[in-house]
């Protein structure tokens, strides 16, 4: 857990964004939700807590904006609130808790997917963000997923992105870009560039391994093949292996399962699969087998999990 202190001027840029979230939220009525005009800005208010929820962290970046949370992924267990600015740079499978909120004070957050072209671009054409992380060695002092007090550029790009969804949604198509690419490098210029440059920059090992990342979400279901895995990042097995936990902590084989357990659960949740239904759905053909491995990730077999979800 950190703590940030905000100044008097930061504290009430961050209330005038949570305004408008809890606005949103009054007239969505849902706790998660994205203006029509900018399908991929997120809003999430929730006025109560909630433990476990598993997920996948996506490529994206976000302020807390009331209220705490606490996440495990990438190896950490990290609790972090208001002022906080948590970043993405690979799919991560993550839980979370929601760990102070209520229906008069709700937790409220805000993100913004990245663009990995407009990434990749800046790091090719902006040689000062290479120098800005030179010698940061990815699983040391990096991780996919980082929290850090959010500085005032960083606030100030989601400031005119908001004003530009629901002030100016005329302009939207020609100024986004503009304001996204510029919120890009401010966190490329950030401690929390480390990890998006090695992730997005050419041929780095982490970059490779973010193939085999995107592969294995894109293909849930499908056979793994370990082999062409590694010829598609350009290493040798023992090689992808070693990079690949560096990267995500976890073997190809634990980040697939991950991958297949988290979307059978969701689609137990979210779509009222039963849990062989959902098992083939994610490429298992034993039910046994499934419920065994989904208990020794969720702490319980499928049918007692999702009932005690709902």
């Amino acid at each position: 857990m950190f703590e940030i202190t905000l100044s008097e001027d930061l504290r009430a840029r961050l209330d005038a964004l949570k305004d408008i979230a809890l606005n949103q939220w009054r007239e969505n009525g849902v706790s998660l939700f994205s203006p029509k005009a900018m399908p991929r800005l997120h809003f999430h208010v929730q006025p109560c807590p909630i433990v476990n929820t598993n997920t996948f962290y996506t490529l994206s970046t976000g302020l807390i904006l009331q209220g705490r949370k606490r996440s495990t992924t990438d190896g950490q267990n990290i609790e972090y609130g208001k002022g906080t600015s948590c970043t993405t740079a690979a799919d991560s499978p993550a839980s979370y808790e929601v760990t102070c909120a209520s229906d008069t004070k709700p937790f409220v957050s805000i993100s913004v997917e990245l663009d990995p072209q407009v990434l990749t671009d800046l790091l090719a054409t902006c040689p000062e963000i290479a120098a800005k992380h030179k010698g940061v060695v990815v699983g040391h002092t990096v991780h996919a997923f980082t929290a850090m007090p959010a500085t005032v550029d960083i606030v100030e790009a989601f400031e005119r992105l908001l004003r530009l969804v629901y002030q100016n949604p005329e302009q939207l198509a020609t100024r986004g870009p503009i304001i996204e690419r510029e919120l890009t490098y401010v966190l490329l210029m950030s401690p929390q560039g480390a990890a998006l440059s090695q992730f997005f920059s050419q041929n780095t090992p982490a970059n490779r391994i973010n193939r085999a990342i995107q592969w294995i979400r894109q293909n849930t279901g499908k056979p793994l093949d370990i082999e062409a895995l590694a010829e598609m990042c350009n290493m040798t097995r023992s090689t992808f292996y070693r990079h690949f936990q560096t990267v995500t902590k976890m073997t190809p084989l634990q980040y697939y399962k991950r991958q297949c357990l988290f979307l059978a659960q969701h689609l137990m949740v979210a779509r009222g699969y039963s849990a062989s239904q959902a098992a083939y759905e994610v490429g298992y053909t034993s039910p046994n087998q499934f419920s065994r491995e989904y208990k020794r990730t969720f702490g319980l077999p499928p049918k007692k999990s999702i009932s005690e979800r709902n």
